[in-house]
């Protein structure tokens, strides 16, 4: 790894380098996560990032020592990154359509079925479930042992054929077992995790993040060498790509076996396909044809690589003084980014970004990796594609045990 201490020229100090990583990770992690909490709490987080970003570039003491064009253009350019990084938590609606039926649940510490935990006013359920309720069946049919709440869920949701209907409820209550009727509406339609205004705010955030990190490595005096952006032998290095995504295909199948056994013992298979099938379904409905779904990943992948390996993995052998902790920490980070779609596929992609920090740190080299991992999306993202308007997704889905 004698090339990857090109990395670390003119690396900032462990206390400063500690400060841009947390930096970088805030801005990635924080706005969209307070959107949320309202209007207030993403205004104290923006103008606490804003503030953090100028303590760390300082552009007064730029203009103190003549550099007044570097100040300026600090100035300017900082507002425009975080504007990029966080318009999405501003600016995208997320609508959140009202529940079905109107409770929340819980799994009992012992015994069948499902405990209601609360019933919302104004909701179908409101004045003929309550709060206790033992749901044991739902339209003659008990609930699955190993995993009632998803049962639930999907009952619920799919009751109907996700037309207006009336559901029959066996429930425990007060000591007895009687049956409630609750007529609801349709189905109302689920926000997906990708739209077409979703993708479009990812690649203005993409753009918003790197514009971010070649702030912080020009304050440093760095370049694009010091994130393995090298002009020299370029096609080269992006010829290497293949092998890697050869890689990135091992690792992905390594690791899938033994969480797909984990997932069963622990009864997750179900929530995981779930949230797979989501993920799936909100992508494909983006309506994006393959050409165009590629050129948003080089855009996209390229900041992930260039935010957590590039710029990340440096940051962190500074801090913790070993270049596999570094990509390790990175790795991590990088899988929490990815919960949306379910708790094992957090793992998952965690082990490839150790893969792909691997790769980074032995080749000092940042193009190949971002070429694989941009390719792997999309070849994943075509397979989607064709299991969609093929109809396996849907029956994969139905195979899966509840």
């Amino acid at each position: 790894m004698r090339d990857a201490a090109t990395l670390c020229d003119n690396a900032p100090s462990r206390k400063r380098a500690l400060a841009e990583a947390a930096l970088v990770l805030a801005t990635v992690f924080l706005p969209a996560n307070l959107a949320d909490f309202g209007r207030g709490v993403l205004i104290a987080a923006t103008a606490l990032l804003a503030l953090w970003g100028l303590a760390l570039l300082h552009p007064w003491t730029q203009w103190r020592a003549g550099q007044r064009g570097r100040a300026v253009g600090t100035l300017l350019l900082w507002p425009l990154a975080l504007g990029a990084s966080l318009g999405s938590a501003w600016f995208m609606e997320r609508p959140t359509p009202p529940p079905r039926l109107g409770v929340t649940h819980t799994r009992p510490s012992s015994g069948a079925g499902i405990e209601l935990t609360s019933v919302k006013p104004g909701l179908p359920a409101d004045g003929r479930l309550q709060v206790g309720d033992r749901i044991l069946a739902v339209d003659g049919t008990p609930l699955s042992t190993s995993e009632p709440e998803l049962d639930f869920q999907t009952r619920v949701s799919e009751a109907g054929g996700g037309q207006a209907t009336t559901l029959r409820f066996t429930l425990e209550r007060a000591g007895e077992t009687r049956e409630v009727s609750v007529p609801v509406g349709p189905t109302p339609p689920k926000p997906r995790p990708f739209q077409g205004e979703a993708m479009t705010w990812l690649c203005v955030r993409a753009l918003g993040m790197s514009l971010l990190v070649a702030l912080l490595l020009w304050r440093n005096g760095q370049g694009p060498t010091q994130v393995g952006l090298v002009r020299a032998g370029l096609g080269r290095e992006l010829l290497w790509g293949l092998p890697v995504l050869v890689g990135t295909y091992a690792v992905h199948i390594a690791a899938s076996l033994p969480l797909a056994f984990l997932g069963a013992l622990l009864k997750l298979s179900g929530k995981e396909m779930a949230a797979r099938k989501e993920v799936a379904t909100g992508l494909v409905e983006t309506g994006l044809g393959v050409p165009a779904f590629a050129l948003m990943m080089v855009l996209v992948t390229g900041f992930e690589e260039l935010t957590f390996r590039g710029f990340l993995v440096p940051r962190l052998r500074v801090v913790l003084g070993h270049w596999y902790a570094a990509v390790g920490v990175a790795a991590v980070l990088f899988g929490l980014g990815h919960v949306y779609e379910g708790t094992l596929a957090v793992v998952q992609t965690a082990v490839l970004g150790a893969w792909f920090g691997i790769v980074f740190v032995h080749r000092a080299r940042l193009p190949s990796v971002m070429l694989a991992h941009a390719a792997f999306n999309t070849l994943n993202f075509t397979l989607m594609l064709w299991l969609q308007r093929s109809g396996l997704l849907e029956k994969l889905t139905q195979l899966t045990p509840r």
